[in-house]
């Protein structure tokens, strides 16, 4: 099952030589909000989220990348959001320098480093005023989108790994591990999640796919 402990950050390795395969374990930081941006990551399996840090310490999800899905690009010279490992992942490292360039070439290249300005300007200029969406449905999100990405490496959609501690998720989800540990308890009393050998089981993905719908 989801076992009830912090979050599983480990020491951050050196950076890995351009073009080398770096490896995280799931929770493992990848980078920091404010630190140096030297390089971009491209993700080669798992998923990385990327979030912003309040003052109170909690995280506040932006998104997740995926096998494919570049990580750390922008024009800032600090990133304006940190990336953990939501699961374990593999990452090729590139230098910012020569990745960006190469990124203008193609249409699709052009739309994630916009996309990736966009957020640095959103950063910079707005703070973060959305309401905070329901629990149910922010819970219903992070595992919906974690049955995607199984999914797509041909694992078990319905199966959330062992290795995504409750602390872990607990952050993902902005709340504490009490209330992540309530709200896991009403989904298995609406007989939606069981425990399994290897770690808690998604009954039933469309009213999971419903819940993370009331999620703006």
């Amino acid at each position: 099952m989801l076992t009830l402990s912090g979050p599983v950050e480990r020491a951050p390795q050196a950076p890995t030589a351009d073009g080398g395969l770096r490896t995280l374990n799931a929770g493992e930081i990848l980078f920091r909000q404010g630190e140096p941006r030297l390089h971009v990551y491209r993700v080669e399996t798992g998923s990385v989220c990327l979030f912003t840090e309040r003052e109170d310490g909690r995280q506040a999800v932006i998104e997740f990348a995926f096998p494919g899905d570049f990580v750390g690009l922008g024009y800032l010279d600090s990133h304006v959001s940190g990336a953990q490992a939501a699961m374990d992942c593999s990452l090729t490292c590139m230098p910012r320098a020569a990745v960006e360039p190469l990124l203008l070439k193609s249409p699709a290249g052009t739309s994630r480093l916009g996309a990736a300005i966009d957020r640095e300007v959103a950063f910079l200029n707005e703070a973060q005023r959305q309401p905070v969406a329901e629990p149910l449905g922010r819970i219903a999100a992070l595992f919906v989108t974690l049955a995607r990405c199984n999914a797509y490496e041909g694992r078990d959609p319905t199966v959330i790994t062992d290795s995504l501690t409750c602390g872990l998720v607990a952050g993902y989800l902005n709340m504490s591990v009490d209330e992540l540990s309530h709200w896991l308890g009403e989904l298995k009393n609406r007989d939606l999640v069981e425990a399994c050998a290897s770690g808690l089981r998604l009954k039933n993905l469309h009213e999971f796919e419903r819940l993370a719908d009331t999620v703006d």
